[in-house]
């Protein structure tokens, strides 16, 4: 008969380490997507932008469950004489967006200045270019997660 040199709270603590470490890469993939998309959308906006508003604007948060762990601070782009109405309203824009959810891991990327739509639809690049990039990125960042958890188990 085989006795085993472990117990429950042993193969869960064992569980709950590889859970944490899980979890650790699923935020630190969906933060760098983040910040990618940012600094994309920022430098590769094909738009006017005279106040720097619009580009302030641009921002990600990653939640977990509800709760914020990442996320841009909405700096101001440098750019015209009003350098913070777009960061207030692209902070103020995402944290009424992140109130819908409440499960799982979360990447909400927005531009908060309200005529962001509108620019787009003139043919400008706001965040659409972005957005190509970051779902690209993302499915790789999936399949690394995925071939990381296989080889273990």
């Amino acid at each position: 008969m085989f006795k085993p040199k472990f117990t429950k709270a042993d193969v869960q603590r064992m569980l709950q380490k590889r859970l944490q470490v899980v979890e650790r890469v699923i935020i630190d993939r969906l933060q760098y997507v983040g910040e990618t998309f940012v600094r994309n959308a920022r430098l590769d906006g094909n738009y006017n932008d005279l106040t720097g508003n619009l580009r302030s604007s641009v921002g990600y948060i990653v939640l977990k469950h509800g709760d914020k762990v990442a996320g841009s601070n909405f700096e101001p782009s440098g750019k015209g004489s009003d350098k913070t109405t777009g960061s207030t309203k692209g902070k103020s824009f995402i944290n009424d967006i992140s109130a819908d959810f409440s499960q799982g891991y979360v990447l909400i990327v927005v531009a908060g200045m309200e005529y962001a739509a509108a620019v787009e639809s003139r043919g400008k690049d706001v965040l659409t270019g972005s957005s190509t990039q970051a779902t690209t990125d993302l499915k790789k960042a999936i399949d690394k997660v995925k071939a990381k958890l296989n080889k273990r188990t």
